[in-house]
């Protein structure tokens, strides 16, 4: 009787310590997750050419507490592009969304507005003697992938690109109007 019970008080010693095992191993499991979930900001934007200034501070600011310096020139500039062309060409309130997926390694940013017009598909570069033109080609050019959607307000054009350590390489336009 008494090695019975011993054997249940090792078995119950040994549940106990394999228990603080799972529990330390889950809690270390949880911290990671904490630090992997995706990273999101939403800022309403003036319709106006304020709103191309303003945006690239948000561009900066998120991007500098998010720990990712080294997208701040390329995307001010991709931001910079989407924001004029919806000040120039759309109406209604303009959004700003950025979002950053540690997972899949992954900056986006999407800019809406209250037109529904989709912008060109595909339009050559503009000449060197014009003034406009380029923002699209610009974006082709340098986003990882970028794109556009219908929302029930009006669209919304996104532009991505890949945060450090992604092996992928760029995929080609993602159109969806």
């Amino acid at each position: 009787m008494y090695a019975a019970y011993g054997w249940a008080v090792r078995a119950k010693r040994r549940a106990q310590r394999q228990a603080a095992t799972a529990a330390a191993w889950v809690a270390q499991l949880a911290r990671c997750l904490g630090r992997m979930r995706d990273k999101v900001v939403s800022h309403p934007l003036e319709s106006h050419v304020r709103a191309v200034p303003q945006a690239r501070r948000i561009i900066r600011t998120e991007l500098a507490r998010w720990g990712l310096p080294e997208h701040v020139e390329i995307a001010e500039l991709l931001v910079s592009e989407l924001v004029t062309n919806a000040v120039q060409h759309a109406w209604g309130p303009l959004h700003l969304r950025m979002s950053h997926s540690p997972l899949d390694r992954t900056l986006r940013c999407d800019i809406a507005d209250g037109c529904p017009a989709a912008p060109p598909a595909h339009r050559p570069p503009a000449r060197a003697d014009e003034d406009h033109g380029r923002g699209l080609h610009l974006v082709d050019q340098l986003a990882t992938r970028w794109g556009a959607r219908h929302t029930a307000a009006g669209k919304t054009v996104w532009f991505e690109l890949r945060t450090p350590g992604s092996s992928a390489r760029r995929r080609g336009v993602r159109r969806r109007l």
